[in-house]
């Protein structure tokens, strides 16, 4: 096959590949699950009026009186590593504070966020992997 048909077909896939984005705060339930399907699970969780979808892939969304809140989902590709996410947030004043301590041979977790981006990453204590990819409302 001629070069040019790689470099077409690259194009294509990375144009099909759609990340979803949702604003958030704003966003109702009717208009995430026109976009996402049916959930394949309903959580319940102790905040009032609030309950979190589950969709495939481990996409998870939190909802609060039919509002989305937040969106919750694995790291993909360069997303894995926070190097990626420390370039990601150059520009942005970061926060960063401890989610849960280490004990004995566990490292303890951290989230990273970014408020005016609507983003905050969890990753492992001193291993550079980053676990989670958290969405909120931009500050």
């Amino acid at each position: 096959m001629k070069p040019y048909f790689y470099v077409i077909f690259l194009v294509l896939a990375a144009c099909g590949a759609k990340e979803r984005s949702f604003d958030y705060g704003k966003t109702t339930v009717s208009e995430l699950k026109a976009e996402m399907g049916e959930p394949i699970e309903e959580k319940s969780i102790p905040v009032k009026d609030s309950k979190v979808l589950v969709f495939e892939g481990n996409e998870k969304y939190q909802v609060t009186n039919d509002v989305v809140t937040n969106g919750f989902r694995d790291p993909k590709g360069n997303e894995q590593t926070l190097l990626y996410w420390k370039h990601k947030f150059s520009e942005c004043d970061t926060v960063t504070s401890k989610i849960s301590g280490g004990t004995g041979h566990e490292l303890g977790q951290y989230e990273l966020k970014c408020p005016a981006q609507g983003i905050s990453v969890i990753y492992s204590e001193g291993s550079g992997s980053v676990s989670r990819v958290v969405e909120h409302e931009k500050k």
